[in-house]
């Protein structure tokens, strides 16, 4: 008798659905508490690279001159921006370093061939996972010369696990509103060192609830969470300088 090995239509659409689910899940959460507007960039020859677009970051916070008075009025002259490139993870299995080693290539991919002179300078990685990082992943992201931030977004109860894939998957309304989770962001020395492209301007924070059962992730300067802000209409649909 013939067993065929071959997983089931069924089992891979979810498997696809996980995945496409966490990483417009990853772009509401960027937005609405990191200040990233980014869009969605993965499938057949995204090298390896399901995210991508700007950190709109205080001035301060990157070493500018703060604006003028007569700007204060203009919320993104208050702001600059940083290149981002993501990549996102929804495996039940934990991290471990050669999807940091892998990450880190790409990145330098990534830099070293921006799509303009103009997006030439800095580039930030994140890899977000729906699992824990290992130790000695943590340790290779620690190490590594290139600016990266990792982040543990571990999935909910609530997150629908069998819906088709379909263009309505992408919606805002398909997504259940963002609990209150435990998770870990953390910043390498490389983005937030002294030294870093942040010269520890920016300090990652996962804000615990007052019950302590979750929180939500949260960047802060000198003491005061920055409030997340992107440009109006500055989303998914809207990047037309990262091609």
């Amino acid at each position: 008798m013939t067993i065929n090995s071959t997983p089931s239509i069924p089992a891979v659409m979810t498997s696809v659905t996980k995945g496409l689910r966490f990483e417009q899940r990853s772009l509401r959460v960027l937005r609405e508490h990191l200040s990233m507007s980014l869009r969605r960039v993965g499938g057949k020859g995204d090298g390896g690279i399901d995210l991508q677009g700007w950190w709109w970051l205080p001035a301060e916070c990157l070493g500018a001159t703060p604006p003028s008075a007569e700007s204060d009025m203009n919320p993104e002259a208050l702001r600059k921006r940083i290149r981002v490139v993501a990549q996102c993870k929804a495996e039940e299995k934990k991290i471990g370093p050669r999807y940091i080693r892998e990450f880190e290539g790409t990145v330098l991919r990534h830099s070293a061939y921006p799509p303009s002179q103009e997006l030439a300078p800095a580039l930030v990685g994140v890899f977000l996972s729906t699992s824990p990082f290992t130790k000695a992943s943590l340790l290779q992201a620690y190490s590594s010369p290139i600016p990266l931030a990792l982040f543990h977004l571990p999935e909910t109860p609530q997150m629908p696990s069998n819906l088709a894939v379909s263009d309505a998957l992408f919606a805002e309304s398909t997504l259940p509103p963002e609990p209150m989770l435990p998770g870990t962001l953390v910043f390498n020395p490389a983005l937030n060192g002294t030294t870093g492209l942040l010269r520890g301007n920016v300090e990652p924070r996962w804000e615990r609830a007052p019950d302590a059962t979750g929180g939500r992730p949260g960047i802060w300067n000198r003491g005061t969470r920055i409030r997340s802000w992107t440009p109006e209409g500055d989303d998914e649909s809207s990047q037309e300088e990262l091609p």
